[in-house]
Formats: C-alpha cells, structure tokens, sequence
C-alpha cells in the first residue's frame, strides 16, 4: 500500500464544496513540508503556524524565566509550606480577577484583548523591578503574581488559537504550536540556569520582560494569516452579561463542570508532588551553603536547581511533543488522549508512596511534568475546540485560572492538616495523590465520554465521501503514462479536515510493480512492460483524520488489449 497525505487541484474539475474537506493538489511551501513531519497541513497554514508557533515560543521562553526567579525569591526567606500558602493566596485573588475579565471582554474584541492582558502584565514586571533595587522584600507577592500571569496569560493564547481554527484545524495544528511553546519552556529553563550566574537576578528581569513585550506583536497577523477554510465559524454570539462571568458560563455546562474537576484533581496531585520536591531542595539548600550564607547566594542556587529540573522535564516533554503526541491524537484521539496522565500519575505516585527515595521522586516529577506539560496541555487545549466562544474565553478563564488555583488550594489545606495535625511525610502525601489519581482517572473517563458525544451532536465526524466515479486508466505498454484523479474526488463534510489517500490491488493486494501512487500528486504513474495486457480493478481509499473511510475504483486496462 502507499499511502501519504494529499496536496492541489485536479485538471477540469469542479470547484470543492466551501469549507468541505478534500483532496488539494497545490503546492506546499517548504515549511510546510517541513510540517509534515509533526502533522498533517493543508497548503496555505504555513504562515499562520509559524506565526502561533513564534508566540508560544516567546511565551513559554518569558514564563520559564519569570517562574526559575519566584522560586528563589520566595525560597529564600519562606518556607516550602509559605510556598504552598502563596498558591493558595492566589485562588481567592482570582475570584476578583474572572469577573473582571469577563467585563473587558464585553468592550474589546480578542485581537485588542489579548494583547493588552499582555502589556499590563509587562508594566506589573518593571514594577517588580523597580522594588528589587530598592531592596524591597516581595517574594511571597511575587510568587502569587507569578500564579495570575501565567494562568492569565498562557490561557489566553490558547483561547485565541482555539477561537481562530475549527475544530479539526486545531486539532492537526496544536500539536505543533505546542512544539513551539514547549521549546519556549526548554530555551526559558536554560537560559534561566545560565544567565542567574552571569547576570544575576535582575539581568533575568529584563530578559524574561523583553519576551513577552515582543509577544504583543504576534496575535493579530497569527489569526489573520489562517485561511479561511482552517478557521472557526463565527457564531455571532454575546460575551456572557453575567457579574459572575466565566463562573457562571462553567455552572451552567455540564461539559465545562467535568473539567473544572478534572483541572482541580490534576493540580491538587501535581502541587502535592511539588510541594514534596520543594522541601528536599531547600533541604539540600540549606546543608550545601551552610547557615552563614547570604540570601542572595542562597536564592541563585535555589533556582539554579530548579532551572536544572525544569530543564530536564521540559526536554522530556519537547521529545513527547515532537514525536508522540500528534500520534496519540491519530491513534486514540483527544477522548483517549485525556486518560493517559492520570494513568501514569497513579502508577508514578503508588511507586513514590512504597519506595520513598530521592531519586524515584525526582524522576515521577520528571515524567509527569513531561507528560503534562506535552501531551495533556495539549489535550486540554483541544477539549475546548467544539465548544462555544464564550466557553473558549471565559469558561476557560475560570477552568485554566481559579479551578486551576482551587487545586492549589485544596492542596495547601492538606499540606497544612498533614503536618501540623498528622506528621506526614513523603510517604503519606505521596499515598493520597494515588488515591486522588484513581478519582482523577474516573472523572477523565467521564470527560472523555461527554467530549465525544459533543463531537457526535456537531456532526464533525461524518465519513468523506466518493463524489461521483473515477475514469478507467488505459495504457499503452511499454510507454509511460499518467493518470489523474480529479481535486474533488473525494470529499468530507467536516471543515479542516484532510483526507490521506491509499491504493491498491482490489483485494487489498499491492500495486503492481510497474505502477505508482503519488497521492500529492492526485497521479498514477504506469511504465508497464512490453506486451503486458493484464487487467486490474484499482481500489482508491481515502481515510479521514478520525479513521472514517470512503473507496472508488477503476479499471487499469491496456490499450492493445481494449
């Protein structure tokens, strides 16, 4: 069998249905093909990838750094449980932030309000360091603004990426947009771990400040360079008029509600893992600098550390993103996709919880990290593709914000219960986030089933289709000939998808020898031999992104035999 992905349009063929699925045979550019690699394109998304890819790079890359400075901040003069507390802190600040939010959006359209989300969150970093030369203690302050921005932020560019491309678009595309953001991450981490030492912290202020100006610059061209046929359908709806905002679009959508609870169990296991890690770093702090070591030596040491680890689980996580979980998507999709960390979350903590030693410790954090930060942000991202405008901003606010930070929350009350009132250590913590993770991987169950059943009401599923029949390919033998199909042989009723073409004997047996498929090409190549006069039935089958099929055939007959 042959079988690649499709690329322009057929000689004399009839113009594709607006919007439909089909089979172009235009050419990519080079980038595009570069894409191929990742995921499947459609010619002309090239540009708008790049654009999206370039802002979750410079995202990530600002984030990275600004995340690396608030553990050596708040480390340096607080304790691992302040740390926890801080989290906390800032679940209740959001209860004000979401209704706000939701007023912005009522008067400025996404391509203003994004942006400027973007450009307060800058003017709040000089803030910052204005205090820091002033030698002003605000690193539990810090640590919470910290939470806000890049809950705020990294939302909103998932948001908006999800309200330019259909459902199906996003779905080919985020994968790769992903890449991008999670190289950000890795290029963030590092240059973190190396310019503490060489710049200090305030060299890291101004290069972490710098990345996210500059993504200020990106959102509009990305959104407008999508074509029109890899874009969300505008539904002309309202922002949602409510003074509750995004909590009010979560508690009427029972889709939305399972994943708020699903974002609530996913956090509260993974800031439990972190609360764990951070107390044996500044464990390990304290007895390699010694009691006589000054705040600052303290602090850089504190982040070299942990721009070391997030190194190492932001490489893991590139690797899973580059070369897994396009696949995954293929194989099980994104309903099938959203079960796997809560999998491994389970298994990684149950190790954790009967062998409670560093290095198992470190690396679960590792793999779950990686896990996270790949394969289900981006399975998180998709979950909202189908859903309504307001759902994508202000449902989501709420989900990838406050029900983010109440996890936090609910964590910090256990880290406080366990020690104060029970004296649990690394084995019992480790223990409840197995018995969270098994509730975890109920409700992801639960979120998978709601996710394809909203598929199935929108009809984004539908099988392509044979568009009327495919000519008889004569040849001559012993002459080389060509045969081609026409652009909208096939087509699929579902926007942004892509059907990949495959074909063979009827049967299901090879094509002869002398006979090429170049399904970019929409052509058969034949250089049959001498004297050949064997006649064959060609099956051509054309496979979805979700697996659905549709087949035509047509006879292969010599010219002397006719």
């Amino acid at each position: 069998m042959r079988d690649t992905m499709n690329g322009g349009s057929g000689e004399g063929a009839l113009p594709p249905p607006e919007n439909h699925a089909v089979v172009l045979r235009s050419e990519l550019s080079p980038f595009e093909r570069l894409l191929r690699i990742f995921t499947k394109v459609r010619p002309g998304e090239g540009r708008t990838v790049a654009l999206f890819f370039l802002q979750g790079f410079l995202l990530l890359f600002s984030y990275y750094i600004i995340r690396a400075l608030r553990e050596g901040f708040i480390l340096t003069g607080h304790s691992a449980a302040a740390r926890s507390y801080a989290v906390a802190v800032a679940a209740g600040v959001l209860m004000l932030v979401i209704p706000l939010y939701s007023a912005l959006r009522r008067r400025f359209d996404p391509e203003r309000l994004v942006p400027a989300i973007s450009i307060f969150f800058v003017s709040n970093l000089v803030i910052f360091y204005v205090l820091w030369l002033r030698e002003i203690d605000f690193g539990f302050f810090f640590f919470v603004w910290v939470g806000l921005f890049g809950l705020l932020v990294i939302s909103q560019f998932w948001a908006f990426a999800a309200d330019t491309f259909n459902t199906l678009t996003g779905r080919r595309l985020f994968p790769v947009i992903m890449i991008g953001a999670n190289l950000g991450a890795l290029a963030g981490a590092e240059v973190a771990k190396i310019a503490v030492h060489r710049h200090g912290l305030h060299g890291l202020m101004v290069i972490g400040t710098t990345a996210l100006l500059l993504t200020v610059f990106l959102g509009r061209p990305a959104r407008r360079a999508a074509p029109q046929s890899s874009r969300g359908v505008a539904t002309g709806e309202k922002p949602v008029g409510s003074l509750l905002g995004g909590f009010a679009v979560v508690f009427r959508d029972h889709y939305l509600l399972l994943l708020a609870l699903m974002i609530v169990l996913l956090n509260w296991v993974n800031t439990t893992g972190e609360f764990i890690l951070a107390d044996l770093v500044q464990k390990h702090a304290n007895a390699t600098l010694g009691p006589l070591a000054d705040n600052i030596t303290r602090a850089e040491f504190i982040t070299g550390v942990y721009a070391d680890y997030m190194f190492w689980f932001t490489l893991v996580g590139l690797a899973i993103q580059m070369f897994l979980v396009s696949r995954i998507f293929s194989k099980i999709g994104i309903s099938g996709a959203v079960m796997v960390l809560p999998v491994i979350a389970a298994i990684g903590y149950g190790l954790v919880g009967f062998v409670p030693i560093f290095t198992i410790i470190w690396l679960v954090k590792v793999f779950e990290n990686a896990v996270d930060y790949s394969l289900m942000s981006t399975t998180r991202q998709a979950l909202f593709l189908p859903t309504s405008q307001a759902a994508k901003y202000d449902g989501k606010l709420a989900i990838d914000t406050f029900f983010w930070r109440l996890g936090d929350l609910i964590q910090a009350g256990t880290v406080y219960v366990g020690i104060r009132f029970f004296g649990w250590e690394t084995r019992e913590f480790a223990l409840m986030s197995l018995a969270l993770a098994i509730v975890w991987i109920f409700v992801a169950f639960k979120v998978s089933r709601a996710y394809r059943q909203m598929m199935t009401e929108k009809a984004v599923m539908t099988a392509p289709e044979l568009r009327g029949s495919i000519a008889d390919f004569y040849f001559t033998p012993g002459e080389r000939s060509h045969h081609y199909l026409a652009s909208d042989a096939f087509v699929d009723a579902d926007p942004g998808d892509i059907l990949t073409l495959a074909a063979f004997v009827d049967g299901g047996q090879p094509l002869p020898s002398w006979l090429d498929f170049e399904p970019d090409k929409l052509r058969f190549v034949a250089n049959p031999p001498t004297g050949y006069d064997t006649e064959h039935r060609i099956e051509v089958v054309a496979t979805d992104i979700d697996g659905l099929t549709a087949q035509g055939s047509f006879r292969l007959v010599s010219k002397d035999e006719d």
